[in-house]
């Protein structure tokens, strides 16, 4: 009988080497894929970085459980960014203390420019892992209403002027409880009342039904800020 993840991570947890090694070789695409996303380089085995992401995915396998909420990819991304962030922070205050040795012999001091640098990609690097925890969020609960990530593209109208009427139309539709009630409950849109607010024909919402839920539930929801504030659906002012 195939043992489910939560049975694996179990035995691991409870000490059984062989699930333990079991969820790394199955998760090791994942761990160097992970690592390069948050370091935005390629990162390959013998890299430090995979060897930090390595310790750190076996840190989520000890420490992952129900009560964290979320799923054991999620999780394990987010202590694999943690530590990953812990390291680079490591070694900007090291650049800014001590003296690094070239090549050739030669010393030299990191400038201040060269540390602003740093502590700038640093950021980017913090904000990018951030939004990409958010998206990995928000497409498990794109499942939950039939939908992938993936497919959103394809399912964004071409039209300028569509994409404005139907951010305008996911808007108007949060301002009504009742709707976001019927919506998180049935996972459908209540497409016959949104004809009364919305001015627009019910083949206009059937068509563009994916991409009304994917608008609604990223406007209604706090959790998906960074998406609503990174990307501009409408290009519209927010």
């Amino acid at each position: 009988m195939e043992l489910t993840l939560e049975k694996i991570l179990q035995q691991a947890q409870n000490g059984d080497s062989e699930s333990r090694e079991r969820l790394i070789q199955q998760y090791r695409p994942f761990i160097i894929r992970a690592s390069s996303h948050i370091c935005k380089r390629q990162i390959r085995w013998d890299d430090d970085e995979a060897s930090i992401s390595l310790i750190a995915f076996n840190e989520a396998i000890d420490r992952y459980g129900d009560s964290h909420g979320k799923s054991f990819d999620n999780y394990a991304y987010t202590i694999i960014h943690n530590r990953l962030v812990d390291d680079f922070r490591k070694r900007s205050r090291s650049w800014g203390t001590e003296k690094l040795l070239m090549g050739t012999g030669n010393e030299f001091e990191l400038s201040a420019i060269e540390v602003a640098s740093s502590l700038e990609a640093f950021e980017l690097q913090q904000s990018a892992g951030e939004l990409a925890e958010e998206l990995v969020s928000y497409d498990e609960t794109l499942q939950a209403y039939g939908i992938s990530l993936e497919e959103l593209e394809d399912c964004c109208p071409s039209h300028r002027d569509t994409r404005i009427q139907l951010v305008r139309i996911a808007k108007g539709f949060i301002a009504y409880p009742a709707l976001m009630a019927h919506l998180r409950k049935t996972k459908q849109l209540p497409l016959k009342e949104m004809l009364n607010y919305s001015k627009v024909s019910r083949k206009t919402l059937e068509r563009n039904r994916k991409y009304l839920i994917s608008l609604i539930l990223i406007y209604s929801s706090d959790e998906f800020i960074r998406i609503r504030n990174t990307i501009s659906f409408g290009e519209i002012g927010e």
